[in-house]
């Protein structure tokens, strides 16, 4: 699992180091108006699992990849779990860096840290979970729903970003937060992505099983 782990780590870097250039945007935004900051967190996470999950999606149908792969001494299940795990490690590891950035810029004096981080981290699972099936599924499937999601991310904002009060989307961020920050609403969560997660990886594992190359 840990060469595994690697293997994806090489195919993927230049996501990582884009996000990480992406998450810095926070710190220039947070230091002009601190309270624009969970935005922009909310906003990179998605551009993060966008292309985290688009590079994953070419390499998971690419007929060389995979025929190299079978090859090896693992099992197709072995390497949808390890596609798996890596992708939910990175959507949490990018949380995390996130909150990082926002505690230093003083988002903490008006939103809770640690319930921000279950929210981006949601949000970065969630992401995967419901779109990696549709990859294995059919390459096509992937493509739209990730260009859907994409277009919206990009658009939504511009669209109806003039009719929007500020003020009123930070408050309605603040009230998920502060959902966040009591034990029943973590507990639903948490319950609610177990179940999706294992749907997600049941169907993956088996569509890939019965996949020729």
């Amino acid at each position: 699992m840990l060469n595994l782990l690697r293997k994806e780590w090489i195919v993927t870097r230049w996501v990582h180091i884009l996000g990480v250039v992406l998450g810095l945007s926070l710190i220039p935004m947070g230091l002009m108006m601190a309270k624009s900051a969970p935005f922009v967190a909310v906003f990179s996470q998605l551009i993060y699992s966008h292309m985290l999950f688009s590079t994953n999606r070419q390499t998971a149908n690419s007929r060389p990849d995979n025929v190299l792969l079978n090859s090896l001494p693992l099992t197709r299940r072995q390497m949808v779990d390890g596609k798996y795990l890596f992708v939910l490690l990175s959507a949490v590891l990018y949380a995390t860096y996130l909150c990082l950035l926002m505690a230093v810029v003083g988002v903490a004096s008006f939103m809770p840290i640690m319930p921000m981080w279950a929210m981006l981290a949601t949000l970065g699972l969630v992401y995967h979970l419901l779109l990696m099936p549709l990859s294995y599924i059919n390459p096509r499937y992937g493509v739209l729903a990730s260009s859907l999601i994409y277009l919206a991310i990009l658009f939504v904002p511009q669209r109806f970003g003039k009719q929007i009060n500020g003020e009123q989307m930070l408050a309605f961020l603040k009230r998920a937060v502060d959902a966040l920050g009591g034990w029943a609403v973590p507990v639903l969560l948490g319950a609610g992505l177990l179940v999706v997660g294992l749907a997600s990886l049941t169907i993956s594992r088996r569509v890939y099983a019965r996949t020729e190359f």
